[in-house]
């Protein structure tokens, strides 16, 4: 059953390149909704004007759920009284009405979630599940979605912690459609599965049987009319190839579809990027760096964002012998610190998110590189047509910004995290 995947991906690589037929805009659900998400640190000047902000949205997705909320999340933490306390008593409050609140998170960051395990562990309508993603793949649960009744998601680089509403640059989406609800739902109840029996991952997870449902694939994408500009076509996409089952479309090789069809422009923003393996078996992994050098090659214009907290060993040699390729240029983002003083693992730009030709779009809950596409659980979005172009204003309004500079213009400091 595996095999069938990459074959038909294929037959897809063109996806954002065919128009959308005129029999496909009466197909959208008018009802289906998708906005864009920022999280905007505290005392800078990012965040567009229309865009949706994390606390608030989570905050109505949660009070709107009428049977289940499922949250896949890295892990929790928020101290007493900070941004997020306000997100899990609603959480608690949905419970105590009949909510199903399912949490799933990554057994070898405990350190960080204990404090709110311990907090909601037996409360009534609260389960929680960690997931032994090291044992299974030598990755971790580094996915961050929220599903909630077969309908409302949530997908971005937000982790379930205070400063990613306070002090972290983040982009996420968020969506309201059928399929793609049950899509997330259907990959929920299958890490759901694998952490309560981690013995059925490797040998079971390409061969779970299908769901009774269409899946949202890149083969079978979710056509969502925006306001005024006519349809797009969106789907998710999954990491990593070894726990997912086969009827999910895999990020790494519809990412790298993705740019190889660039034309004139690619524009990406990660936190870090490199072909070095970061974890696992040392090597070079060529996938995506091979992407982007060649449409490069091919005359297309890439600009790249990464955060300062890249630039270190093999990751900023990598990046410089990106930069040294014609066409391509890399700037790297330092926030300043909250005037309330230095916030450990804050102030960065954390964004994960790529877009090509103001037509086709990426956004992720990884980074770039081997181990978050080949070992960790990570989830996407991608988006083809009107509804992508916010992303490119985010994009600009940080790379014409004060936060950035040229990857030339680096200077290593002791005070890199």
């Amino acid at each position: 059953m595996r095999s069938t995947r990459r074959p038909l991906l294929a037959l897809a690589a063109a996806f954002a390149l065919i128009p959308l037929s005129s029999h496909a805009a009466p197909a959208a659900r008018q009802q289906s909704t998708f906005e864009w998400v920022e999280s905007v640190p505290e005392e800078t000047s990012y965040g567009l004007p229309d865009t949706a902000r994390t606390g608030p949205t989570w905050l109505s997705m949660i009070k709107g759920a009428k049977d289940h909320i499922d949250i896949a999340a890295f892990y929790l933490t928020n101290p007493p009284g900070h941004a997020l306390s306000p997100i899990v008593d609603a959480l608690v409050a949905q419970a105590k009405k009949g909510v199903r609140v399912n949490l799933l998170i990554d057994t070898s960051f405990m350190h960080e979630s204990q404090p709110w395990v311990d907090a909601l562990t037996g409360l009534p309508g609260i389960t929680i599940r960690q997931m032994p993603v090291k044992d299974l793949t030598g990755g971790v649960l580094h996915v961050k979605f929220m599903e909630i009744d077969d309908r409302d998601v949530f997908v971005g680089s937000q982790n379930w912690d205070w400063r990613a509403i306070q002090h972290i640059h983040e982009v996420g989406v968020h969506i309201g459609d059928e399929r793609i609800g049950k899509t997330f739902r259907a990959e929920f109840d299958h890490l759901w599965h694998l952490a309560e029996k981690p013995a059925d991952a490797l040998v079971a997870a390409p061969l779970v049987a299908a769901p009774s449902f269409e899946p949202a694939t890149v083969l079978s994408p979710v056509v969502i009319n925006g306001k005024d500009d006519g349809p797009s076509t969106i789907f998710p996409a999954f990491s990593p190839a070894a726990l997912q089952p086969s009827w999910l479309t895999l990020e790494a090789p519809t990412l790298t579809q993705m740019l190889d069809q660039a034309r004139t422009r690619i524009r990406i923003q990660v936190m870090t990027m490199s072909a070095f393996k970061d974890f696992g078996p040392k090597g070079y992994w060529t996938a995506l760096d091979l992407a982007i050098r060649n449409a490069a090659a091919r005359g297309v214009q890439v600009q790249v964002i990464v955060a300062d907290w890249a630039l270190r060993g093999h990751d900023l040699a990598y990046l410089q012998s990106l930069a040294l390729m014609p066409g391509v240029e890399v700037k790297y983002s330092s926030l300043p610190q909250a005037s309330s003083g230095p916030i450990p693992y804050a102030r960065v730009e954390h964004a994960k998110y790529a877009l090509v030709d103001d037509e086709s779009g990426f956004v992720g809950t990884g980074n770039w590189s081997w181990s978050y596409f080949e070992s960790a659980v990570n989830a996407s979005i991608f988006i083809h047509g009107p509804l992508v172009r916010p992303l490119g204003r985010i994009f600009d309004a940080d790379w014409n910004g004060p936060y950035v500079k040229p990857l030339s213009a680096f200077q290593p400091t002791a005070k890199q995290p």
